[in-house]
């Protein structure tokens, strides 16, 4: 089995998702002969395979496949309210997909709305989403932590060197 790299040999992969780009093609008649060495490639990445009578088909890991409808799911999220009617404006669409939003303050939540509209746009731009999911992820993290009574308009006691503390 030949394994042919397409023209681009650069492989994009974000940390835990693994999305990269189809740069191996394998011919159906491979597949048949050496279905374990394909799946092994397709444990790289991608793998597209052809076939003489018919379209080519895809070959990818269930977890890459289903980490890109959840982030197609998110994006789409972001489009949903982007281009919403209604007197609100995006940051208060969005809420309705993103309840947690509401515990931003209004700055925070305006902050929040462009910039997943920003990384959705650039995601969508490479087929890559994980960025979005981070993103929307560190949003959350955030107002969970304003939920908790966190923020910067807390008075806290910063030490200006660190002091060790006995284990418990």
């Amino acid at each position: 089995m030949a394994l042919v790299l397409d023209s681009s040999e650069r492989i994009l992969n974000y940390g835990a998702m693994d999305v990269r780009p189809i740069a191996q093609t394998v011919r159906f008649s491979d597949l048949s002969r050496d279905s374990k060495k394909v799946a092994a490639a397709a444990d790289r990445g991608p793998v597209m395979i052809t076939r003489r009578d018919g379209e080519p088909l895809v070959l990818q890991r269930q977890s890459v496949y289903e980490q890109n409808r959840a982030g197609l799911a998110l994006a789409s999220q972001v489009i949903a309210a982007a281009v919403g009617e209604g007197p609100e404006g995006f940051a208060e669409r969005l809420e309705r997909f993103f309840p947690w939003m509401s515990f931003l303050p209004l700055a925070g939540r305006a902050q929040c709305a462009n910039e997943l509209a920003q990384v959705a746009r650039a995601c969508a731009s490479v087929s890559v989403f994980e960025p979005l999911e981070v993103e929307v992820a560190a949003w959350q993290s955030t107002a969970e932590a304003y939920a908790s009574g966190h923020g910067p308009d807390k008075d806290y006691d910063w030490l200006d060197e660190s002091i060790t503390v006995e284990r418990p």
